[in-house]
């Protein structure tokens, strides 16, 4: 084997060539770069081949980034006399750029001046080219694809656009309507990639399985034998969720497949008593194993192996990879002891902000430049994004407390500024800003007590609804200050103006309680709720059939998958049982999988389900819908409404249907079931796509979704039961809300004994006086 190294930790990412030639030098040395080089940026693993394999030979693929998915929706509009835009996009670390070109739909305003006016087109601050156009083109649309240099790409890689605008010889305004460029956001470029065989060093997972640059959903294999034990599963799941917390917003699908090795990069689960029939030429293991190796006749692609005596040693081996992967190096590492992380406390998911404290702004932000603004003028914002648990109680006109501080750079049109802010694209509160103030002034005060100086330093206090609170959120503070008129002629250089939200400021959510009313699909699907309480799932069991065709196994894993995703924490404290020993799952929420094949748990816990789908036939109980009805017009409380049913109907059909149900567990009260239903083991697809499809996850609520093909529909057929504790009078208010008649009731009875009351007691009054008078 001939191993190319290239060490690139010294090199500036900003200056690619110096680090790309090296590795395109020995590339062509090995024959294995035909044509023009292809180059790998910044830390990229070290370059194997095997011999007589090229790189023409190993995979391929074409990759179409739209500026639309680059996230530039309805296209790009630059304006002033140097406006500036970048889309962001990254690479595979084990992928290589072959060719590539930029495909630009683009219009220039008419009044520009042709000889003066262009469009600078950087990749990675390297000019690749610039445009300009003939008067008589001006105004007009117009196409131009541009091939760019392979070695000027990266891993991750910025694309900027700079428009050079001028409409006149003389006196111009850096504001003025006629300057504009505009780029549509079919604008795309165009990439040819070829996959590399990376070395079998351990150290470099999670890649091939998963690389943070890819954007793309997370799909893996899973390998086990025939026969394989619950313990075996148990150790396969661990694998999902450690995948699955890489993968975040990303999502999961994973595929197990028995005694049958995949056609790309998989993982493998063997015992020495049971093993794929490609495995068992390897050596008996005493002790939990890793290993990374090459797969067999598919170039590039690598086998994980997790190897063990037995299945323990399994399990033993998964919860490794899971919590130790930072010591791992070479191709094989063998664990010999293994202390696991201690249990996690309630509502402690790293993806979820605090709930029993104040929370820094900075906190959310990924990087202190998040909360930077500037420009020669601003109008701009800060956009965080911050998670919560699902079973917040925002009842009743709730409101969570912000302290908002931010400091800009005054001058003499500030105030004509403002700064506002927004919380799920809903409008909260809104400042004018101060110009150029004397040392006097509040805001200068304020600037020197906190030991800022030169930009005025504001806080803010106000209260956000808590009503407009969700699983997923978006924190928006918007800056406008316009730039200063220095005079239609100046040589006075323009000065840049900064903004920032400082890290102090907090916003607060411990005052509210953790209630919920469940079955709430809308809860699992958003933020993995009941079962991500804990982030490492150690109140959760995961229910299977006594024998799991491999489409119920895909269904759990990822399942288990998307819960790591939702929590950020690999979720691998969950107790995995078949259906024959549930009674063993005690205290705990239930993940349970169906795949069409009748058994006896279901059928006990009939009466318990809002719909069973079984193998051939769908037992669904008259229900009520829940979207899109006159409830949700009106934006009654659907979580509380009672629908009215009663009978049962039986549905036969052939069709592939699913289903996604909520319902109290029949072992235990206040604690959940999910499942994840299926008439035969191959719509099982259909939910497993679904829990990683937005739109889909969108539609679940209630306490049943039905999935066919790509249509979801979400109904509300039983009552609800509370889950989360609350101060008794607002117990007791919030569950007397939901039954008007009931209140009504309730308020003329108290009314009336309150009349008695007072009534009784004015006649004892009256009649001790008449007494007093008669002595």
């Amino acid at each position: 084997m001939t191993m190319l190294r290239c060490k690139e930790k010294n090199l500036p990412w900003t200056s690619p060539f110096s680090q790309r030639h090296m590795l395109t030098l020995a590339l062509l040395a090995t024959g294995m770069l035909p044509s023009q080089p292809a180059l790998w940026a910044q830390e990229r693993p070290t370059v194997v081949s095997t011999p007589g394999t090229t790189l023409a030979e190993l995979p391929g693929r074409q990759i179409d980034l739209s500026f639309a998915r680059m996230g530039a929706t309805g296209g790009i509009n630059l304006r002033g006399t140097e406006g500036q835009t970048t889309l962001d996009f990254s690479l595979r670390g084990d992928e290589v750029v072959e060719s590539a070109d930029l495909r630009l739909d683009y219009t220039f305003s008419p009044a520009l001046l042709a000889d003066l006016s262009h469009l600078k087109v950087y990749l990675n601050d390297e000019l690749v080219q610039t445009l300009v156009l003939p008067k008589e083109n001006l105004g007009k649309p117009q196409h131009i694809r541009i091939p760019i240099d392979p070695r000027f790409f990266a891993d991750y890689n910025k694309l900027r656009l700079q428009f050079i605008g001028h409409y006149t010889m003389e006196c111009e305004l850096p504001s003025h309507s006629s300057l504009w460029a505009n780029l549509s956001d079919e604008s795309r470029l165009t990439l040819q990639l070829r996959q590399l065989q990376l070395p079998n060093d351990l150290a470099h997972l999670p890649l091939p399985f998963f690389d943070q640059r890819d954007n793309r959903k997370l799909q893996t294999q899973f390998v086990y034998a025939a026969g394989a034990d619950a313990t075996t599963l148990k150790a396969a799941g661990i694998v999902a969720a450690w995948l699955g917390k890489q993968a975040g917003y990303r999502g999961t699908s994973f595929t197990a497949q028995i005694d049958q090795l995949p056609a790309g990069h998989g993982i493998v689960f063997a015992t020495n008593a049971q093993r794929p029939p490609a495995l068992r030429h390897l050596p008996a293991v005493n002790v939990p194993t890793l290993q990374l190796v090459d797969h067999l006749g598919v170039p590039s692609a690598k086998l994980l192996l997790v190897l063990g005596k037995d299945s323990a040693q399994l399990e033993t081996a998964a919860q490794a990879l899971a919590v130790g992967r930072a010591a791992f190096s070479g191709d094989t590492v063998t664990v010999k002891t293994l202390e696991l992380p201690a249990l996690r406390k309630p509502y402690d998911a790293p993806n979820w902000i605090a709930t029993d404290r104040p929370v820094r702004i900075a906190e959310l932000a990924r990087d202190p430049g998040q909360l930077q603004l500037r420009g020669y003028a601003l109008n701009d914002a800060v956009n965080l994004s911050l998670q919560l648990p699902p079973d917040l109680f925002t009842w009743n006109g709730s409101t969570i407390p912000v302290d908002l501080r931010y400091r800009y750079t005054p001058n003499q049109v500030s105030q004509h500024g403002m700064v506002s802010v927004l919380f799920n694209e809903q409008f909260v509160h809104s400042w004018p800003l101060e110009r150029a103030t004397s040392k006097t002034s509040p805001s200068a005060i304020l600037s020197q007590v906190s030991g800022w100086s030169g930009d005025a330093l504001v806080q803010r206090h106000f209260q956000l609804p808590a009503e407009l609170l969700r699983n997923q959120n978006s924190f928006h503070v918007g800056v406008q200050i316009p730039a200063p008129d220095m005079g239609r002629c100046t040589s006075i250089t323009q000065q840049e103006m900064r903004a920032a939200i400082d890290p102090d400021s907090t916003l607060n959510v411990s005052k509210l309680h953790h209630y919920i009313a469940m079955p709430d699909l809308q809860a699992f699907a958003r933020g993995g709720f009941p079962f991500s309480k804990f982030a490492d799932l150690q109140e959760t069991a995961v229910l299977i059939p006594d024998q799991p065709t491999p489409e119920a196994i895909s269904t759990y894993l990822t399942a288990i998958g998307q819960l790591s995703a939702a929590t950020g924490y690999p979720g691998t404290r969950f107790t995995l049982l078949p259906y024959s020993q549930a009674d063993k799952a005690g205290d705990r929420d239930l993940l349970l999988v169906a795949d069409g094949v009748a058994n006896p748990l279901l059928d006990h816990w009939h009466k318990a389900l809002p719909a069973l789908v079984e193998a051939g036939a769908q037992s669904l109980r008259p229900t009520e819908r829940v979207l899109d009805t006159i409830a949700d017009l009106m934006r009654l409380d659907t979580n509380t409404w009672r629908p009215q049913h009663g009978g049962e109907a039986t549905l036969q059909g052939s069709g592939p249907l699913a289903a996604v149900a909520g319902f109290e567990s029949p072992l235990q009260s206040g604690r959940s079931v999910v499942a994840l239903m299926a008439n035969q083991p191959q719509a099982l697809e259909l939910v497993r796509d679904g829990l990683s499809a937005v739109d889909t996850l969108q539609r679940m609520r209630g306490d049943l979704t039905l999935l066919r093909g790509n249509a979801a529909e979400s109904f509300r057929v039983q009552d609800v039961y509370y889950v989360g504790q609350l101060p008794w009078w607002t117990a007791l208010w919030y569950r007397l809300h939901a039954h008007p008649v009931l209140l009504a009731v309730l308020g003329i009875v108290t009314g009336l004994l309150f009349t008695f009351m007072v009534y009784a007691s004015l006649r004892l009054l009256a009649r001790r006086r008449l007494e007093q008078a008669d002595a």
